[in-house]
Protein backbone atom coordinates (compact mmCIF):
# COMPACT_ATOMS: atom_id res chain seq x y z
CA UNK A 1 0.00 0.00 0.00
CA UNK A 2 2.78 2.37 0.64
CA UNK A 3 4.24 2.00 -2.96
CA UNK A 4 0.96 2.87 -4.57
CA UNK A 5 0.55 5.49 -2.73
CA UNK A 6 4.35 6.95 -3.12
CA UNK A 7 4.04 6.32 -6.81
CA UNK A 8 0.75 7.89 -6.75
CA UNK A 9 2.32 11.40 -4.96
CA UNK A 10 5.65 10.39 -7.95
CA UNK A 11 2.75 10.98 -10.72
CA UNK A 12 0.83 13.87 -9.27
CA UNK A 13 4.26 15.83 -9.34
CA UNK A 14 4.95 14.86 -12.47
CA UNK A 15 1.27 15.79 -13.88
CA UNK A 16 2.42 19.02 -12.27
CA UNK A 17 5.30 19.45 -13.51
CA UNK A 18 4.86 18.69 -17.19
CA UNK A 19 1.36 20.94 -17.22
CA UNK A 20 3.92 23.83 -15.96
CA UNK A 21 5.93 22.81 -18.83
CA UNK A 22 3.63 23.09 -21.60
CA UNK A 23 1.83 26.05 -20.23
CA UNK A 24 5.37 27.48 -20.38
CA UNK A 25 5.82 26.29 -24.28
CA UNK A 26 2.45 27.42 -25.25
CA UNK A 27 2.81 31.21 -24.60
CA UNK A 28 5.16 31.52 -27.84
CA UNK A 29 8.43 30.01 -26.77
CA UNK A 30 10.67 28.15 -29.00
CA UNK A 31 9.79 24.31 -29.86
CA UNK A 32 10.85 22.46 -26.80
CA UNK A 33 12.74 19.05 -26.65
CA UNK A 34 11.85 15.93 -25.13
CA UNK A 35 14.51 12.41 -24.67
CA UNK A 36 15.51 9.88 -22.45
CA UNK A 37 18.51 9.01 -20.19
CA UNK A 38 20.65 6.85 -18.81
CA UNK A 39 22.92 7.48 -15.98
CA UNK A 40 25.34 6.22 -13.31
CA UNK A 41 24.10 6.82 -9.86
CA UNK A 42 27.11 7.14 -7.33
CA UNK A 43 26.89 7.45 -3.77
CA UNK A 44 29.97 9.78 -2.72
CA UNK A 45 31.55 9.27 0.19
CA UNK A 46 31.77 12.02 2.92
CA UNK A 47 33.34 10.67 6.06
CA UNK A 48 32.30 9.09 9.39
CA UNK A 49 28.88 10.80 11.43
CA UNK A 50 30.14 11.51 15.46
CA UNK A 51 26.60 11.01 17.08
CA UNK A 52 24.97 12.64 20.30
CA UNK A 53 24.77 8.57 21.99
CA UNK A 54 29.02 8.77 21.54
CA UNK A 55 28.57 6.20 18.75
CA UNK A 56 30.25 7.00 15.38
CA UNK A 57 28.09 6.21 12.29
CA UNK A 58 29.93 5.27 8.69
CA UNK A 59 28.94 6.81 5.60
CA UNK A 60 29.07 4.35 2.46
CA UNK A 61 30.63 4.87 -0.95
CA UNK A 62 29.38 3.55 -4.61
CA UNK A 63 31.52 1.01 -6.36
CA UNK A 64 33.80 0.42 -3.02
CA UNK A 65 33.55 -3.60 -2.28
CA UNK A 66 31.21 -6.77 -3.91
CA UNK A 67 28.29 -5.68 -2.31
CA UNK A 68 27.99 -2.47 -4.71
CA UNK A 69 28.25 -2.23 -8.34
CA UNK A 70 28.17 0.39 -11.52
CA UNK A 71 24.19 1.01 -10.76
CA UNK A 72 22.05 2.85 -13.33
CA UNK A 73 18.60 5.02 -13.57
CA UNK A 74 16.87 5.74 -16.30
CA UNK A 75 14.21 8.48 -16.82
CA UNK A 76 12.58 11.13 -19.01
CA UNK A 77 13.65 14.86 -20.00
CA UNK A 78 11.94 18.10 -21.26
CA UNK A 79 13.78 21.58 -22.03
CA UNK A 80 12.04 24.41 -22.69
CA UNK A 81 14.54 26.97 -23.98
CA UNK A 82 13.80 30.80 -23.49
CA UNK A 83 15.97 32.04 -25.89
CA UNK A 84 19.31 30.27 -27.57
CA UNK A 85 21.36 31.08 -23.95
CA UNK A 86 19.03 29.44 -21.78
CA UNK A 87 16.19 27.24 -20.99
CA UNK A 88 14.25 25.28 -18.37
CA UNK A 89 14.69 21.43 -18.20
CA UNK A 90 12.10 19.13 -16.40
CA UNK A 91 13.74 15.79 -15.36
CA UNK A 92 12.24 12.45 -14.06
CA UNK A 93 14.55 9.59 -13.47
CA UNK A 94 14.11 6.36 -11.72
CA UNK A 95 16.84 3.74 -10.72
CA UNK A 96 18.75 1.69 -7.63
CA UNK A 97 22.34 3.00 -6.02
CA UNK A 98 23.89 0.08 -3.94
CA UNK A 99 27.32 1.36 -1.93
CA UNK A 100 29.13 -0.15 1.01
CA UNK A 101 32.31 0.86 3.31
CA UNK A 102 33.88 -1.70 6.31
CA UNK A 103 31.58 -3.90 7.40
CA UNK A 104 28.16 -2.36 5.79
CA UNK A 105 26.45 -2.24 2.46
CA UNK A 106 23.22 -0.56 1.58
CA UNK A 107 20.70 -1.19 -1.57
CA UNK A 108 18.66 1.83 -2.41
CA UNK A 109 15.23 2.34 -4.95
CA UNK A 110 15.50 5.90 -6.11
CA UNK A 111 12.98 8.26 -8.33
CA UNK A 112 13.84 11.88 -8.45
CA UNK A 113 11.75 14.56 -10.07
CA UNK A 114 13.47 17.87 -10.73
CA UNK A 115 13.08 21.60 -12.17
CA UNK A 116 16.46 23.04 -13.24
CA UNK A 117 17.56 26.28 -14.97
CA UNK A 118 20.38 25.42 -17.31
CA UNK A 119 22.44 28.20 -18.86
CA UNK A 120 24.56 27.59 -22.50
CA UNK A 121 27.68 28.82 -22.71
CA UNK A 122 28.04 30.87 -26.90
CA UNK A 123 30.18 32.06 -29.22
CA UNK A 124 29.79 34.06 -31.76
CA UNK A 125 29.64 31.71 -34.49
CA UNK A 126 27.05 29.96 -33.50
CA UNK A 127 24.48 33.10 -32.30
CA UNK A 128 25.14 33.83 -35.51
CA UNK A 129 24.74 30.34 -37.71
CA UNK A 130 22.41 28.70 -34.97
CA UNK A 131 19.75 27.92 -37.62
CA UNK A 132 22.17 26.47 -40.23
CA UNK A 133 21.46 22.55 -39.96
CA UNK A 134 24.39 21.85 -41.81
CA UNK A 135 27.08 22.80 -38.64
CA UNK A 136 27.61 20.76 -36.09
CA UNK A 137 28.05 22.56 -32.38
CA UNK A 138 29.13 21.53 -29.29
CA UNK A 139 27.70 23.82 -26.39
CA UNK A 140 28.95 23.57 -22.75
CA UNK A 141 26.57 24.30 -20.06
CA UNK A 142 25.74 24.87 -16.74
CA UNK A 143 22.53 24.29 -14.78
CA UNK A 144 21.04 24.76 -11.28
CA UNK A 145 17.81 22.63 -9.49
CA UNK A 146 15.42 21.52 -7.01
CA UNK A 147 13.31 19.02 -6.99
CA UNK A 148 11.85 15.64 -5.04
CA UNK A 149 13.87 12.10 -4.19
CA UNK A 150 11.58 9.49 -3.32
CA UNK A 151 13.97 6.64 -1.58
CA UNK A 152 13.29 2.60 -0.27
CA UNK A 153 16.94 1.63 1.38
CA UNK A 154 17.70 -1.33 2.91
CA UNK A 155 21.27 -1.08 5.24
CA UNK A 156 23.06 -4.89 5.90
CA UNK A 157 25.96 -5.73 7.75
CA UNK A 158 28.75 -7.52 5.01
CA UNK A 159 29.41 -10.80 6.81
CA UNK A 160 25.89 -12.16 7.51
CA UNK A 161 24.07 -10.05 5.00
CA UNK A 162 21.98 -9.29 7.75
CA UNK A 163 19.19 -6.73 6.98
CA UNK A 164 18.81 -3.93 10.16
CA UNK A 165 17.38 -0.96 8.99
CA UNK A 166 14.73 0.16 6.14
CA UNK A 167 14.06 3.29 4.99
CA UNK A 168 10.90 4.80 3.03
CA UNK A 169 10.21 8.19 2.53
CA UNK A 170 10.43 11.67 0.44
CA UNK A 171 13.25 14.37 0.63
CA UNK A 172 13.86 17.67 -1.36
CA UNK A 173 17.04 17.62 -3.16
CA UNK A 174 19.20 20.24 -5.00
CA UNK A 175 21.70 20.39 -7.70
CA UNK A 176 24.56 21.67 -9.60
CA UNK A 177 25.20 20.05 -13.61
CA UNK A 178 28.27 20.57 -15.95
CA UNK A 179 27.77 19.33 -19.16
CA UNK A 180 27.55 19.40 -23.11
CA UNK A 181 25.08 19.37 -25.88
CA UNK A 182 26.12 17.96 -28.97
CA UNK A 183 24.05 18.78 -31.53
CA UNK A 184 23.67 16.99 -34.87
CA UNK A 185 21.68 19.52 -37.19
CA UNK A 186 17.73 20.66 -35.87
CA UNK A 187 16.21 17.93 -34.31
CA UNK A 188 18.48 15.67 -33.00
CA UNK A 189 20.72 16.88 -29.54
CA UNK A 190 22.70 14.19 -27.63
CA UNK A 191 23.82 15.23 -23.95
CA UNK A 192 26.69 14.50 -21.79
CA UNK A 193 26.08 16.02 -17.97
CA UNK A 194 27.27 15.24 -14.22
CA UNK A 195 24.92 16.26 -11.44
CA UNK A 196 26.10 16.48 -8.19
CA UNK A 197 22.80 16.04 -5.94
CA UNK A 198 22.31 16.75 -2.49
CA UNK A 199 19.43 15.12 -0.68
CA UNK A 200 17.97 16.40 2.56
CA UNK A 201 17.77 13.27 4.20
CA UNK A 202 20.46 11.18 5.09
CA UNK A 203 18.04 7.99 4.98
CA UNK A 204 18.33 6.98 1.49
CA UNK A 205 20.88 4.79 1.94
CA UNK A 206 18.97 2.83 4.34
CA UNK A 207 19.68 4.40 7.34
CA UNK A 208 18.71 7.42 9.00
CA UNK A 209 21.15 9.24 11.66
CA UNK A 210 21.14 12.42 12.77
CA UNK A 211 23.38 13.89 9.51
CA UNK A 212 20.89 16.17 7.85
CA UNK A 213 21.64 15.57 4.14
CA UNK A 214 23.13 13.17 1.75
CA UNK A 215 25.12 13.52 -1.43
CA UNK A 216 25.03 11.19 -4.77
CA UNK A 217 26.39 12.06 -8.39
CA UNK A 218 24.63 11.29 -11.43
CA UNK A 219 26.57 11.20 -14.72
CA UNK A 220 24.40 10.32 -17.94
CA UNK A 221 23.89 10.52 -21.73
CA UNK A 222 20.56 12.23 -23.14
CA UNK A 223 19.21 11.84 -26.42
CA UNK A 224 16.70 14.42 -27.06
CA UNK A 225 14.29 15.48 -30.02
CA UNK A 226 13.32 18.55 -31.04
CA UNK A 227 10.30 18.95 -32.34
CA UNK A 228 10.37 21.50 -35.58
Amino acid sequence: MNKIMRYKRIFSILILVFTLGFITHAQHMPSPRVGIEVANLFDLFEGNTSLSNGYTDIDLQGVNGSNSKLDLGFGFNMELPLEFRSSILFSFLEGKMTSQYENQYAKSDLTMVGIHYRQYFINTKYAINRHNPEIFYARPFYQFGVGMTSYKGERYFVKDNGLFSLTDGFCANTSATIGYSFEFGPHIQVVASTDFIVNFSDAIDGYDNEKKSDIMQKTGISVMYRFK
